[in-house]
């Protein structure tokens, strides 16, 4: 069994300080999530990510041991879940984009849980458990094929698990195109919204669960409007999800009486929500969820209780904190704890015993690292404004000297919070401070506050920051500045970098608006009446004087080096305003940027590309400001060089392969050079291939030539020495413990071709892959050597051990370090015809590799006679579902096109069983028009003896020759069976 706090106690023990930290530690799902309680209190119930995978676990509230009741594979991921009672559990998944609904069943015995699932029908969901009633739900199952209109039923445990809903009880029949159905559990109470599609209008309904009578809350016009309840949050206001006046679904309260949306409660900058939960005193919101990275992501806002404050107050000074689970018996209380310098943990709170102890950090491998703290501050911009900042400082000892000015998005309605934030950490640690500062239009300073910033992109906006700019300068010195945001932020960090050309020396721009008349034509969309006037509000009338304020049409003004970050499906702001400013600027010969993400919008949306994005921008800092690399600052020891190698690494990724960003073999190289030089074992063994396969092509392209200068000499030299780095800097990625690497190097040295063959190195080589998990095929490879070998190499006996394929297979998975793949289980194919083909064995010896044939095929001894033996052009049949001969001739024209094969039949000896398996070696031989021979393929055949056999060879265009070429078979015992001989004109 494993402990969160042992986990937790063993990292406190590594404690390093001011260090980088990599994008891979920060970037990541938390490793705990969706805290309850079980109905008992004995358990709390979360998701937990181990190792990448997610589980939803048990964790005992005595001891905090922890045990695994379910787990998600990579395609799956957790929607909600909720307890029915102490034995069942409900669970709402998305896998592959479709919703999943299950029931979770438990056993216990001596304290150990086993768990069976039942599948329930993809059209139905749980309303709710019904806590007062218990076994019994309130259950939504739609009734229709291909169209919405949920019936509620009320059911009993027993008739849930069964999907018997022909016993439950309609709780509601007759409401027609019942999208959703909800339930308030303080005030007892039944939500239901309904949709009219031919009339493209909908209703909010509500009603108490004994009523039968439907009471309207809200009635739904605009069919691009989204409206669902929450709960109540007042006698009467309502909590409610919307995006009637935002382009993000948001929560906001509801006014019953005047039916209208008022205060918006909680908008995610970049993320729709998709629930939120009603604290327990039914007067505010405790939580609300949006999906980040494919995972729900639960975000604690004020529990609107003062005994959850002074909790916190008491047990954690100078941080905050929420109750995010209560027990049943309310003995217990899970508390959210976190800080500016803490992205937060979870406690076990015992009211009894006032006693708090750690169940888990958010992200336990932070604490390795010496987190910053915020300052806030508070500066006057003009008189009569005063605006907040928040000033992140990096560790004395890290220090560049230079302030990373970081303009929040919106602008109208955001913020920026002293909570933990990822990209302040991630820059702060390489060394930079960071200046965030909630500017006019900022939401939480007043109405008065908000609206002043309406109208004032590049005006007050950009006047505010500044002030609190100057004012950090006051007190800090710094060398060099630099502006970078995104959305609004985006064009914010330009916007600086235009009205303070001296200032800045560099600016980035990502997913920003550029070009403010653009606003309101860039679609069909935004033409429309009702979006334009929106716009209007926000960034003011459409007229020439916006030009005064676009950096598309001031990029004259800008003396610092741009970069341009942009998702090409982005629709809130149109890749056309990248393309724009990415043009004017080098029409004008300005040093600028760019990194385009195809497939993406406003925005990363996992964890993989946000790493990407955030490693590219540290780089870019590092090349334009002329800083030393992150991997080189004081205290960094290798393993942690290795990681923060991997960020360049992520990059060179992003060039190399098909994915988010346009494909680049000279950064690819570059990048995968600089993460080697890191200590990237990957990036070493990618660099150093790639550096052999360039000096290959160079051999190839000057083989028979009379070779030209090239750097100094020729270019059969340079080819031969890039072949030698390549060579070498392999060599370091499988010193550095990269499995591929080491069997790179394995084939290398067992082929010969780059370098003399050395079947010792070669061993050596393999050897040191599969120690370092690389997949069965260095295994098997290595015991290829030992059975070929004819030096004191050769083993038969230890070779017939490695080859044992399904000895590895069967063990359990835990134990298996290199693991039997379906590429593996090829090669061990293989393997066998070139023993056959290649190896000279005593009779002891052959007993030894027809037992390891036996063993791992379930091959026979019996003897066999063949018959209906053919050979020629040969290709599949579809109507008879085998190979045959079509072309019996023994002379073929030699052509690309060309597959040639022999087919034959299996006839056992008599009174042998007709199912037994039986194996044979084909072999290959061509010989060219002046005698030579050479075999070119050697196949190991087995199976049934029930149908036609074949085996088959085609050619490349450097492979057709002309001559004749022989295919012979043989038994397991070198036995000559067929053979049959072609010729090639």
């Amino acid at each position: 069994m494993k402990y969160l706090i042992a986990l937790a106690l063993l990292i406190i023990s590594l404690s390093i300080h001011a260090l980088p930290i990599p994008a891979s530690t920060l970037y990541r799902s938390p490793m705990m999530s969706h805290v309850t309680f079980t109905p008992d209190g004995k358990h709390i119930s979360a998701l937990i990510v181990e190792e990448g995978k997610s589980y939803i676990s048990l964790i005992d509230t005595r001891d905090k041991e922890y045990q695994h009741i379910g787990s998600f594979d990579s395609d799956e991921r957790l929607s909600e879940y909720s307890w029915i009672n102490d034995e069942v559990l409900y669970i709402h998944y998305v896998k592959r984009g479709e919703s999943r609904h299950v029931l979770l069943k438990l056993s216990e015995k001596e304290g150990k849980f086993t768990s069976e699932l039942v599948p329930l029908p993809n059209d139905s969901y749980l309303v709710d458990p019904l806590v007062d009633e218990p076994n019994h739900v309130l259950f939504a199952k739609n009734r229709y094929d291909g169209r919405l209109s949920y019936q509620l039923y009320k059911l009993t445990l027993a008739q849930l698990l069964d999907k018997d809903f022909d016993k439950g009880s309609l709780v509601e029949q007759k409401l027609k195109d019942v999208a959703f159905f909800g339930w308030d559990n303080i005030r007892k109470a039944l939500f239901a919204v309904t949709v009219d599609i031919e009339a493209m209008k909908g209703e909010v309904l509500y009603r108490e669960l004994t009523d039968r009578r439907w009471k309207q809350l809200f009635e739904i016009t605009d069919k691009k409007v989204q409206f669902s309840p929450i709960g109540f949050i007042g006698d009467d206001k309502l909590a409610v999800l919307s995006n009637e006046n935002t382009d993000k679904i948001a929560l906001y309260e509801f006014d019953i009486a005047s039916q209208k949306l008022g205060k918006l409660i909680y908008e995610h900058p970049k993320y729709d929500l998709v629930s939120g939960e009603v604290n327990n005193a039914g007067n505010g919101i405790s939580s609300v969820t949006y999906v980040e990275n494919g995972q729900h992501v639960i975000q604690f806002l004020d529990s609107g209780t003062t005994e959850g404050d002074s909790l916190i107050k008491h047990h954690f000074k100078g941080k905050e904190g929420v109750v995010s689970a209560y027990a049943p018996d309310n003995k217990h209380q899970v508390l959210f704890v976190y800080a500016s310098n803490d992205p937060g943990s979870y406690y076990l709170y015992d009211q009894e015993a006032d006693k708090v102890e750690l169940l888990t950090e958010l992200n336990p491998e932070l604490m390795a690292f010496d987190l910053s703290d915020t300052q806030v501050f508070s500066v006057e911009s003009v008189p009569g404004v005063n605006v907040e900042g928040y000033l992140t400082l990096p560790n004395s000892q890290s220090r560049n000297g230079v302030l990373l000015v970081m303009p929040h998005g919106g602008p109208i309605g955001r913020r920026d919070y002293n909570y933990f934030n990822n990209d302040t950490q991630y820059f702060a640690s390489r060394g930079f401070a960071v200046l965030r500062v909630n500017f006019r239009g900022s939401e939480g300073y007043g109405k008065s506050f908000l609206n002043s910033g309406k109208g004032e992109f590049g005006k007050a906006i950009e006047q505010d920051i500044t002030a609190a700019v100057n004012h950090v300068r006051k007190q800090y010195s710094f060398e060099k500045m630099c502006a970078m945001g995104a959305s609004y932020g985006g064009y914010s960090a330009l916007m600086l970098a235009i009205k303070h050309p001296k200032d800045y020396q560099c600016a980035i721009g990502a997913y920003g608006v550029y070009d403010l008349p653009l606003l309101f034509n860039g679609s069909n969309y935004k033409v429309l009446e009702e979006y334009r006037k929106a716009v209007s509000e926000v960034v003011g009338e459409l007229s020439d004087d916006l030009l005064k304020y676009s950096p598309v049409y001031l990029a004259d003004k800008i003396e610092a080096p741009v970069l341009l970050i942009a998702g090409k499906e982005d629709r809130i702001a149109d890749f056309e305003h990248s393309q724009r400013m990415q043009y004017v600027l080098e029409k004008q010969g300005k040093r600028v940027e760019h990194l385009y993400y195809d497939k993406t919008a406003h925005g990363q949306n996992t964890w993989y590309w946000q790493q990407h994005e955030n490693a590219y921008v540290a780089d870019y800092l590092k090349r334009t400001l002329a800083l030393s690399e992150y991997h080189e600052m004081a205290g960094v020891k290798p393993e942690l060089a290795h990681q923060l190698g991997y960020d360049l690494a992520i990059i060179a990724d992003g060039y190399n392969f098909d994915n988010k960003v346009e494909n680049s073999p000279s950064q690819a190289l570059a990048y995968y050079h600089q993460a080697a030089l890191a200590g990237d074992g990957r990036s070493a063994y990618n660099y150093g291939v790639k550096l052999v396969q360039k000096g290959k092509q160079l051999l190839k392209e000057t083989q028979g030539k009379q070779t030209t200068e090239l750097m100094g000499g020729d270019d059969s030299q340079e080819g031969t020495r890039l072949v030698a780095d390549g060579i070498s800097w392999v060599e370091i990625g499988s010193s550095l413990g990269y499995a591929s690497a080491s069997n790179w190097l394995g084939l290398l040295y067992d082929d010969g071709e780059e370098v003399t063959q050395d079947l010792a190195k070669a061993v050596e080589f393999y050897s040191a892959a599969v120690e370092q998990g690389y997949d069965a095929r260095s295994q098997l490879r290595m015991g290829k050597i030992y059975c070929l070998a004819k030096d004191e190499l050769r083993d038969v006996k230890r070779c017939t051990e490695l080859l044992a394929l399904s000895k590895l297979a069967d063990l359990p998975k835990q134990d298996q370090k290199n693991a039997v793949t379906d590429d593996s289980r090829k090669l061990l194919h293989w393997i066998i015809s070139q023993l056959y083909t290649y190896g000279h064995f005593d009779a002891k010896e052959i007993q030894l590799i027809q037992d390891l044939v036996k063993q791992e095929y379930g091959v026979s001894d019996v003897q066999v006679m063949l018959e209906g033996v053919e050979a020629g052009a040969i290709e599949y049949s579809r109507y008879y579902k085998k190979y045959r001969i079509y072309e019996k001739r023994k002379r073929f024209d030699a052509s690309p096109s060309l597959v040639l094969g022999m087919v034959f039949e299996v006839e056992p000896q008599k009174g042998v069983d007709q199912q037994s398996k039986v194996a044979f070696i084909a072999k290959w031989t061509k010989e060219d028009d002046k005698g030579r021979k050479e075999i070119v393929q050697t196949n190991f055949l087995w199976g049934s003896q029930e149908d036609t056999w074949s085996t088959r060879i085609s050619f490349g265009d450097d492979e057709l020759f002309k001559g004749k070429l022989t295919v012979e078979l043989s038994d397991l015992n070198n036995n000559l069976l067929a053979t049959k001989t072609l010729e090639l004109l």
